[in-house]
């Protein structure tokens, strides 16, 4: 065999080896296409040690959290409904947030150091230490922020009033399931020494590592002040409508020296303007002040992604066939009223859907409102809302027993016999269609800013329309995801009567008690 023939036999063997090693090795793989993301970002790594709020709080599918302790007796939440909105207008109200965006980061270190170096105006929150000047003092008072590592923070508070709170808030009395439930949202549980006597009857449930050191202080209308200062609390988390008024949290904090007085808002719902929303507002600003930034906006996130599912959904259903609906109080708790827009309950039933048959006077910032028994029949309401309270402001227990502590509907069955069987309302369209419900207090009255009772409400209103919604699931999640509490919404908790089934499932009180 010549010479040339046998060099070119040797190469094409090294050429066809080489192609299929190559192969092998994925070599010639074809680039990812565009729209599949590779596994590398783009964006600077986040330091770990650094609290960082993620971005304007984006409705996105619930991420599911390997850190959070799931508890395995208790049914684990499925992923709330997906949706897409618009990047929200969202000032955050914390000093050092110069950029005026809806966190603190190294972008607003920039945006000072251009004030400093005259290429960028003065804005409202870019005095990090309120000191007057805007200098480089500003640019540590917010890096300090961003490490977590501040010793004081400046923002306004729920009644947009400026406000400072000395870091670390690290003993906390806290008033009403609001607050109570947004500190173990946050996972600060441990740092609570105090309640309010609305959420001691329920303190052994949202405290059950700690509940036995507790102290009760009394109503949040009047606290025994006395035994909160003898707690040493650093923080008092005050709530409203009383509590939470600019004239109520002065007194209160003149009469506790040394104790931070703080109301975040969370009375304040917004669901027709979440971007105004003292509510969403209140649970970011904990996360600064409590060193708890990420998880305060992944529940920001999830809550605006529950709002804007159902609000898009609602937006599809013609204004001539939204329900009328009448949202009132049980009949044992007193007088008659009915809740208006500018309450929880109302702005829940605004996001459900529902036309609200009560309105407040123009100019009116009234919660609620008296309507005759003549007018509720002259309006004829499609659905009637039945809110109950169990434990009260002051400490007081009410029937019928209903919400996260109790397991028997029988009570709750009792007060909607009660309120059907009066004879001006035996031809009600709502009484007459069995479209009568008692709901617990929790649907206003929790963490959610009423958007639990929302979803429940949009089910009963507009079963066609969210004929997928299953409120049990979202409920769920709340309690398992969020307040990490082992607790089976199949075997227990009183909320919602008569209960509704979804895909066969009691839904509203346990299984087999109806």
């Amino acid at each position: 065999m010549n010479k040339p023939l046998i060099v070119g036999i040797l190469l094409t063997g090294i050429l066809v080896t080489s192609i299929m090693i190559g192969y092998s090795q994925n070599w010639f793989q074809q680039p990812s296409s565009p729209s599949e993301p590779s596994p590398e970002t783009s964006s600077s790594p986040e330091p770990t040690a650094t609290p960082q709020s993620t971005s304007t709080p984006q409705p996105t599918p619930s991420p599911q959290t390997t850190s959070t302790p799931q508890p395995t007796a208790t049914p684990q939440p499925t992923a709330s409904p997906a949706s897409t909105v618009a990047s929200l207008n969202l000032v955050l109200e914390i000093y050092g947030n110069a950029n005026m965006d809806d966190k603190i980061d190294s972008s607003d270190v920039d945006y000072v150091s251009r004030i400093i170096g005259g290429t960028a105006s003065n804005t409202q929150f870019a005095d990090a230490n309120r000191d007057g000047i805007i200098d480089t003092n500003d640019i540590t008072q917010i890096n300090a922020l961003i490490n977590g590592q501040a010793s004081k923070i400046y923002l306004l508070d729920g009644n947009k009033q400026n406000i400072s709170v000395s870091l670390p808030a690290n003993r906390l009395v806290v008033e009403y399931n609001q607050n109570t439930e947004l500190v173990r949202i946050l996972g600060i549980e441990n740092l609570v020494v105090g309640v309010d006597s609305g959420v001691n009857p329920v303190k052994t449930l949202f405290f059950p590592e700690n509940a036995a050191s507790i102290t009760c202080v009394g109503g949040m209308s009047a606290p025994d002040y006395e035994a909160v200062l003898n707690l040493n609390p650093t923080t008092l988390l005050v709530f409203a409508p009383g509590s939470g008024t600019t004239a109520t949290v002065a007194e209160k904090a003149s009469k506790l020296p040394g104790v931070d007085v703080v109301y975040l808002g969370l009375y304040s719902p917004n669901v027709t303007k979440p971007e105004d929303s003292r509510f969403i507002q209140g649970v970011l600003k904990a996360g600064y002040i409590f060193n708890k930034v990420a998880r305060a906006t992944e529940y920001a996130n999830w809550i605006l992604n529950i709002t804007s599912y159902i609000s898009t959904r609602v937006n599809t259903i013609p204004e001539n066939q939204r329900r009328t609906v009448l949202l009132t109080n049980s009949p044992t708790i007193g007088s008659a009223r009915a809740y208006v827009a500018l309450d929880t309950l109302g702005q829940a039933c605004i996001l459900a859907g529902g036309t609200n048959i009560a309105n407040a006077p123009a100019g009116s910032t009234a919660l609620s409102v008296t309507l005759e028994t003549e007018f509720i029949v002259s309006q004829d309401p499609d659905y009637i809302f039945l809110h109950t309270v169990r434990y009260t402001y002051g400490g007081g227990t009410n029937p019928p027993a209903q919400g996260i502590d109790a397991n028997d509907p029988s009570e709750m069955a009792n007060v909607l016999q009660q309120y059907v069987s009066q004879a001006a309302f035996a031809n009600l369209k709502a009484v007459r269609n069995n479209h009568v419900y008692l709901i617990a207090g929790d649907f206003r009255n929790n963490a959610m800013g009423g958007t639990l009772g929302a979803v429940y409400m949009a089910k009963i209103l507009y079963p066609e329309v969210f004929a997928e919604l299953n409120p049990q699931a979202i409920h769920q999640e709340y309690l398992t995801k969020f307040l990490r509490l082992s607790y089976n919404l199949d075997t227990n908790g009183v909320f919602l009567y008569p209960p509704i089934t979804v895909n066969g499932d009691t839904v509203g009180i346990p299984n087999g008690t109806a």
